[in-house]
């Protein structure tokens, strides 16, 4: 049995009909064992689209908006497949892709493989795995660089919840989407999950997706990135992690305020309830060797991206060297 014979796909949508038949039409060339669409009750015409021209496909309608990782979740749960795939509605993949980002599962099932993603007119990348920073920022990796970039295998420390693939037994072991999470910061959750778990994150540059994507951070956008980012320290971290790295802590708020204060009264309403649900809603602690996590994560954030001025390139150099410097006490 080939790899994508015993494989499932699974898609959430959202409103996606200017993507999902374009998207539908590249995978169903791959030969998977099913492709399942979780549709979180979109008002366009999403639904209609895969009703009249994917028969083959398996839509599950959910009633109301329950959140990508949620919906994920689900696909996931009926899905009859030994391996997962995980991918977003608004992307086409390049040929074989999938079979490229499931070949190291073969070798070695603890693995989560995550393919090289480039802009969807295929002129720049994307990101080639992501970057989970120690302070719970997260970053694309290659972001604007040539696509003929990247071209090696490597272990990266965050997985793209726009293209992954696992053994399924291994998504439900490590507990699946964490649905806390609405929206955005589920992969980056689950990356610093599959880290706490001994899961490795293997870049494979063979998978190739194009991705609709444009770096825009809205103050809503900043609530569910910081509200994420203050789950995943209280669930990883302990007071005497938080005393260590303080120094940086201190300094990704100042740079997120900084943000938050440049989007107005908006941004600063956003970021204040991003602290009010984040630092206060009930959550599950997950134990680990934190410091051996911490390690395995990134210390320096990008100075390029959303940078708006030569001052603020300038203050992130300078936060950088305090991750140096903090980083180093681990």
């Amino acid at each position: 049995m080939s790899l994508t014979s015993n494989t499932s796909i699974v898609i959430v949508t959202y409103n996606h009909q200017e993507f999902i038949e374009e998207c539908l039409k590249s995978l169903i060339k791959e030969k998977a064992l099913e492709i399942i669409v979780v549709d979180n009750n979109s008002t366009d015409k999403t639904v209609e689209i895969i009703q009249k021209n994917f028969k083959q496909i398996k839509l599950i309608k959910n009633h109301e908006n329950t959140g990508y990782g949620s919906g994920i979740n689900l696909g996931v749960k009926t899905a009859k497949g030994k391996y997962m795939v995980i991918i977003n509605p608004d992307t086409k993949i390049k040929v074989n892709s999938i079979h490229e980002v499931l070949k190291p599962l073969k070798k070695d099932e603890n693995l989560i493989t995550t393919s090289k993603i480039l802009y969807y007119n295929g002129n720049q990348i994307n990101t080639c795995g992501n970057k989970e920073h120690f302070t719970g920022l997260a970053f694309t990796r290659g972001l604007g660089d040539n696509p003929e970039c990247f071209n090696d295998f490597e272990f990266v420390n965050g997985l793209s919840g726009v293209c992954f693939a696992l053994k399924k037994d291994n998504f439900e072991d490590i507990g699946g989407f964490d649905e806390n999470f609405f929206i955005y910061m589920e992969d980056t959750e689950l990356s610093w999950r599959c880290k706490a778990k001994g899961l490795n994150v293997l870049y494979v540059p063979t998978s190739v997706v194009y991705h609709d994507y444009t770096l825009i951070v809205t103050p809503e956008k900043l609530y569910h990135l910081e509200k994420g980012r203050y789950i995943i320290l209280r669930r990883y971290l302990t007071w005497r992690e938080y005393l260590i790295i303080s120094p940086s802590l201190i300094m990704t708020e100042i740079l997120t305020w900084g943000y938050s204060i440049l989007k107005g009264p908006s941004g600063i309403k956003f970021k204040l309830l991003a602290i009010r649900d984040g630092l206060f809603m009930e959550i599950k602690e997950i134990e680990s060797d934190r410091r051996k996590l911490l390690k395995s994560l990134d210390w320096k954030i990008p100075t390029r991206q959303l940078s708006y001025t030569l001052l603020d390139r300038l203050v992130r150099k300078a936060a950088n060297l305090i991750y140096k410097v903090n980083f180093r006490l681990l």
